[in-house]
């Protein structure tokens, strides 16, 4: 008998650890299963909750105004020497484009020359020239033949090209040109074409 109450002892002991390793098999399983659940639920609630919110797509830009139809316009000119590599930087605008009030501004950049500006309005008949941040009184007739005929030929190279703000490289005989960061209607701050 003795042998039969310690088999009926181990016997019991082995079922009391299989139990145990039951239960916490069972307790890991139904703990995953129970995470999973919140997971699936949390992210459905999102789902859910956010549906009518969807992004809104980038606005495709209307297409630029050809240079030919611009009533304003606003350049990069990039004038390179070829006899010495010198550069000079031409920042145009203007407003009433081939209109009777016209008002061209240009700022150049001569580089170790300086920096000068000019404001040549058609409308007032008078010019105004920039140096070292005072306007002063210039000439308009010479203003005109100078910047104002520089700035339209630009303007006529843009239309030849192809009518719109794509960059434009060319060359003369003395020197190449690069026109650039071209917008044509831009919105112009009035204090481009002022002195004050």
């Amino acid at each position: 008998m003795l042998f039969g109450k310690a088999y009926i002892k181990l016997a019991s002991k082995n079922e009391h650890k299989f139990g145990d390793t039951m239960n916490k098999n069972t307790t890991y399983i139904v703990v995953a299963v129970l995470v999973v659940v919140i997971v699936v639920g949390v992210a459905g609630y999102y789902l859910l909750a956010n549906q009518g919110e969807q992004p809104s797509p980038t606005p495709t830009p209307p297409p630029a105004v050809p240079v030919s139809e611009a009533t304003s316009i606003q350049f990069v000119v990039n004038e390179t020497t070829t006899a010495t590599g010198d550069l000079v930087v031409y920042e145009f605008a203007c407003k009433d484009l081939n209109g009777a009030t016209e008002v061209i501004r240009v700022d150049m950049d001569l580089g170790d020359a300086g920096s000068f500006s000019y404001i040549i309005d058609t409308g007032e008949q008078k010019s105004w020239m920039m140096m070292e941040s005072e306007w002063y009184d210039s000439n308009f007739e010479e203003d005109c033949v100078t910047y104002g005929t520089l700035f339209h030929d630009f303007v006529d190279k843009l239309i030849a090209e192809g009518d719109d703000t794509t960059d434009v490289s060319y060359s003369t005989d003395d020197a190449s040109y690069v026109i650039t960061c071209i917008a044509t209607n831009p919105e112009l701050d009035e204090s481009l074409f002022t002195t004050d």
